[in-house]
């Protein structure tokens, strides 16, 4: 029985076979209007954008173009801002910054208020009072004593006289007059003394009340004066901060507008970088919708002839006899 089998191939029409194979030939002269430079075909195209897959064609095709970017490389750590001259200042300005100098006039202050508040005089503790009496008060009270001395002899004078104009002097009258009369001079002597004691001691207790009421107004003013040390330290450390947020908020802006440069940068490299791949994937597609050229063959296999059956068939008669042999 005859066999009868088909084949369809598909090709390119003829006249778009320069697109993808053969390419274009330039036309015109170069340099002259009309010219046209020649392009090469689809395919060829593709292996020599495609075909390189060596470390160093990546290097001649990314990094090479990359590193030596106008502007400044942008390739790895190129890619990225720097830090601004305005940071830079803050990072400065940071470094050096130290505590208020008003917490440590605040300390000293809260210091010295406690040095007047500790061990105030009291009238509990010996000898105290005594730092609080004039040193002269005994002497006033001895020249008060020798006054009241002498006008007690003047008196003992005057009654001696007396006394012995009426013949009585040396009598038992005249002597209880004089042993009352120094009697009432120790007495006042002692009353001298005692007041003027307790004179001194009343000036001494006032002078002493004085200095605590005078020390603790003093401490009382030396914490006032600490806290507000304190509160103006805290207002001029935030002060402080708030300045460098705000310069830090713009080196911030200033390195994100520097990054956004570089960001557009890379990219118009990178776009063109990439661009003959674009260009030629857009051809690809512009001329992919081409309908082929399909041409079907058929071929048909006569049946074998009686003669070379026949042959067939004694080769194989001959084959059984020599396999039983």
């Amino acid at each position: 029985m005859a066999t009868t089998s088909q084949v369809v191939t598909s090709s390119l029409p003829a006249g778009f076979e320069p697109f993808y194979k053969t390419g274009i030939a330039a036309s015109g002269t170069e340099g002259k209007p009309g010219y046209q430079p020649a392009v090469k075909g689809l395919i060829p195209q593709a292996f020599e954008l495609y075909g390189r897959g060596r470390p160093e064609d990546f290097k001649a095709k990314y990094v090479d173009p990359l590193q030596s970017a106008e502007g400044g490389s942008l390739y790895g750590a190129g890619r990225i801002a720097g830090l601004t001259e305005s940071q830079k200042a803050l990072g400065t300005q940071l470094g050096a910054m130290t505590t208020p100098g008003q917490f440590a006039m605040g300390t000293g202050a809260l210091g010295s208020g406690y040095l007047a508040a500790s061990g105030l005089p009291s009238m509990l503790t010996p000898g105290q009072m005594q730092q609080y009496m004039s040193p002269y008060t005994q002497n006033v009270i001895d020249v008060q004593k020798m006054k009241a001395i002498e006008d007690a002899q003047k008196a003992q004078l005057g009654a001696n006289l007396g006394a012995a104009r009426q013949g009585t002097y040396g009598g038992s009258r005249q002597l209880l007059a004089q042993t009352e009369r120094e009697k009432a001079l120790t007495q006042g002597l002692a009353d001298i003394q005692a007041r003027g004691l307790q004179s001194a001691y009343e000036a001494a207790q006032k002078g002493l009340e004085a200095e605590r009421t005078a020390r603790l107004q003093q401490a009382q003013t030396y914490g006032t004066l600490g806290q507000q040390f304190g509160q103006l330290g805290v207002q001029q450390q935030a002060a402080d901060i708030d300045r460098l947020k705000t310069l830090g908020a713009y080196g911030d802006l200033e390195r994100a507008i520097a990054q956004q440069r570089i960001d557009a940068r890379y990219q118009d490299l990178m776009r063109g970088i990439e661009f003959p791949e674009q260009q030629l994937a857009r051809l690809s597609g512009f001329i992919r919708g081409i309908p082929l050229t399909e041409q079907t063959t058929t071929t048909t296999t006569p049946p074998p002839s009686f003669a070379s059956q026949f042959a067939g068939l004694g080769i194989a008669g001959l084959g059984a006899l020599s396999g039983k042999g």
